[in-house]
């Protein structure tokens, strides 16, 4: 912050016991004299972003911000956006920021960063916190713009290249789910309409069939209750439909669908919506159709691929290992990639696919497209006839 800056706004001042004194100027008295707020921190660097704070507060833009950093404008963020972002949204940015970012560029004026600088240090990370890491950053910059803080994000528009995925033999000897994750997305017809037989009856089975069925993210699905299921009659077909409209996550538990665009009402491929809506007729109206949480449904359905075990806890909890082993495993958030692909598969155009998952891309397609859901999911239903 300039010295100039300083004395417009605020100051920052060495005490006698060695801490930083931190002052800003906070309106103005009856007489016509300023009043002042002032606050005591343990270095100049807590200081000088508090000034910005609650100049930020104040509604105080311009030079103040002159020269900012982004360890001044990182916690102006988290205090304006906490409320606007989820929990889970904010934890990823929060690990990014502070993890990988502050320690890196956090004393640069950020309006000096370049996209060179910021893809030298995306170089030493893996791919998935590579991707992580530059959304988190770049959010915080658009922000500064929207409010005016600074005058444009310099990172914006730029193409990173993110590092390979990279996985090692001995990488499959600690957890061989988690480093497979990356090389194999998708199931055949075949596998879907096996572990259809398979699955019946296990607690994730209605999030499954709304994921491979419908191209719902987990999370979508781990939401859907009673009432956002139904089944009519379209065209001569009976169809079952779902009204995606909420989520669910370990950290935020209920929560809005992830963008404006994913709230929907899509239609099930069959023989799984059939098997959703039999399901859905056992619960409440206001029911969750999947038992399982949002934090230990991952650990779920991998313990579905383990060997089979034998447990004197079985019986309590319940003992699902080994009920799907027979199939290649692939997480349960990729479901959502072989749906995508049987809809192409089936003909489904991509404009169309995109807009049936909810993708933020295609908004401006929404304007000018008027998918018909039924008869795509009626070609996917068709090809999975001819396989049975």
């Amino acid at each position: 912050m300039s010295n100039d800056t300083r004395r417009n706004v605020g100051s920052v001042y060495r005490i006698d016991s060695g801490r930083w004194c931190a002052r800003i100027q906070n309106g103005v008295r009856a007489d016509g004299t300023p009043r002042r707020k002032s606050k005591v921190f343990d270095t100049k660097a807590e200081a000088e972003s508090w000034i910005a704070q609650q100049a930020y507060e104040l509604g105080i833009r311009g030079d103040l911000f002159a020269g900012v950093t982004l360890a001044k404008l990182w916690p102006i963020y988290v205090k304006a956006r906490a409320e606007s972002l989820t929990k889970k949204t904010m934890a990823t940015y929060r690990w990014n920021v502070e993890r990988i970012w502050l320690p890196s560029i956090g004393d640069m004026d950020v309006t000096m960063l370049t996209p060179a600088t910021v893809q030298r240090i995306l170089d030493t990370l893996t791919h998935e916190n590579a991707k992580h890491a530059k959304t988190a950053l770049s959010a915080v910059l658009s922000w500064a713009v929207r409010e005016d803080i600074i005058k444009s994000n310099p990172i914006r528009g730029h193409t990173f290249e993110y590092p390979a995925k990279v996985t090692q033999e001995s990488d499959y000897d600690d957890d061989p789910f988690a480093a497979i994750e990356g090389t194999r997305d998708v199931w055949t017809a075949t596998d879907v309409l096996r572990c259809f037989e398979l699955i019946r009856g296990l607690p994730l089975e209605s999030a499954w069939l709304m994921c491979v069925g419908a191209g719902l993210r987990v999370e979508e699905a781990l939401a859907i209750r009673r009432m956002d299921v139904r089944r009519v009659e379209v065209g001569g077909r009976m169809v079952t439909q779902i009204a995606v409209h909420a989520a669910r996550t370990d950290l935020d538990q209920r929560k809005a669908t992830k963008t404006k665009q994913s709230v929907r009402i899509v239609g099930m491929v069959e023989p799984m919506g059939e098997r959703l809506f039999e399901i859905a007729q056992g619960h409440e109206r206001q029911d969750l159709l999947c038992p399982i949480s949002a934090s230990r449904q991952n650990k779920a359905w991998r313990n579905c691929f383990l060997p089979p075990t034998v447990s004197k806890h079985a019986k309590k909890v319940g003992n699902y290992r080994g009920k799907l082993q027979e199939l290649p495993y692939i997480p349960l958030s990729k479901m959502r990639n072989t749906h995508v692909t049987m809809m192409a598969e089936a003909g489904v155009s991509d404009s169309l696919n995109a807009l049936y998952h909810g993708h933020t891309e295609s908004v401006e397609r929404r304007h000018y497209l008027s998918p018909d859901m039924t008869e795509a999911t009626a070609r996917v239903s068709d090809k999975l006839k001819l396989v049975l």
